[in-house]
């Protein structure tokens, strides 16, 4: 579009919204040029050659994540050719304005005291030493990356002082960008003095606006707090996993060091055993020789005395004496058993 103004002092009030994904990009630019339309074209500050008036240049450099910044040319400078473009800048802020969900409102401001720019009510620049001519013309171009965002023009108001003003029907213009996008004219009237003008888009420019979906952002969001809450979640279970396993290792390590303690005692019970089995079994086979010694002592003894009485004794004592030796054989044969099985059952038994 192109809009002449013939007044020096006046202001602009633009209002735009971008949108678009994490990593794309794009820039805006706002003309004030004496060639209008013919000089500029479709360019934008970086493409563009040279020309004689004001650029304001919207976009994302420095990566801070969007800046304004304002540029003159008294059309002797090549923008498009020059290594160091941005040192051509006589003023610029800081401004996100990517996907912020509403209109942002940029105004152009010059009067007897300089040239200014605002946006959203916030100084962002100021020059006293700026005076722009009268007689040049309006125009907005922006162009976009590989990945582009989607600028939204809603409004475009110049107006001079005092407030006698000639008004058009406002709308909300919708405009969507496309790579190195042409604004097609539209000369104006020219404005009587003291004139207020909005400029409305032909509707052959109208286009369908790419609205903000806040709910998939919100979408998002969420899912990006579940995911977070999951991962939180996971990281407690782990934590408390890893705490499991350390108490357990704590006392396997304990048992561990018990059974050591007491396979150490059990060996020790071992060592004592076996030599008590040592000496028990000496012992035992001592007195099993005694008692077998005193046995055929015993028995042969028995059987000479049993023989004499036999032989010597038979008449006076008779078969009752008999008898009764015999029966004090058995008797004194089970005692000497009993006797041996205590001692047996009394001495230290072996364990293994």
């Amino acid at each position: 579009m192109d809009v002449k103004v013939s007044q020096r002092e006046w202001v602009a009030d633009f209002e735009f919204r971008a949108t678009g994904p994490e990593h794309g990009g794009g820039n805006l630019q706002v003309w004030y040029t004496k060639e209008g339309r013919p000089g500029i074209g479709m360019e934008s500050v970086y493409t563009v050659e040279k020309f004689e008036g004001l650029v304001l240049a919207i976009d994302m450099y420095g990566g801070r994540g969007g800046s304004i910044r304002g540029f003159l040319n008294d059309g002797t400078t090549d923008f498009k050719n020059h290594h160091h473009l941005e040192s051509l800048a006589f003023g610029h802020c800081d401004y996100s304005y990517r996907n912020l969900g509403r209109p942002s409102k940029l105004q152009m401001k010059q009067d007897s005291t300089g040239f200014e720019v605002s946006v959203d009510s916030n100084l962002c620049f100021r020059s006293e030493k700026v005076l722009l001519p009268s007689d040049n013309y309006f125009g907005i171009t922006a162009a976009s990356s590989d990945t582009p965002d989607s600028f939204e023009i809603y409004k475009f108001v110049l107006s001079t002082t005092p407030t006698y003003a000639r008004e058009e029907p406002r709308r909300q213009i919708p405009v969507q960008q496309q790579p190195q996008q042409d604004q097609d004219p539209q000369r104006a009237p020219n404005p009587a003095p003291q004139a207020e003008v909005q400029i409305p888009v032909p509707n052959s420019q109208q286009q369908q606006p790419v609205s903000v979906d806040l709910s998939a952002l919100e979408s998002r969001l969420t899912s990006l707090s579940a995911d977070l809450s999951t991962l939180s979640t996971g990281v407690l279970s782990r934590l408390d996993s890893l705490s499991a396993l350390a108490a357990t290792a704590e006392r396997q390590r304990v048992l561990d060091s018990r059974i050591a303690g007491l396979e150490v005692q059990i060996g020790e019970l071992k060592q004592t055993i076996a030599l008590a089995s040592k000496d028990t079994g000496g012992k035992f086979n001592e007195m099993h020789a005694k008692l077998g010694e005193k046995h055929d002592a015993l028995l042969e003894g028995l059987q000479e005395r049993v023989g004499h009485l036999l032989s010597t004794g038979s008449k006076k004592t008779g078969w009752g004496f008999l008898v009764v030796m015999v029966v004090l054989v058995q008797i004194g044969a089970v005692a000497g058993y009993v006797v041996y099985k205590r001692r047996r059952e009394g001495g230290a038994k072996k364990y293994l």
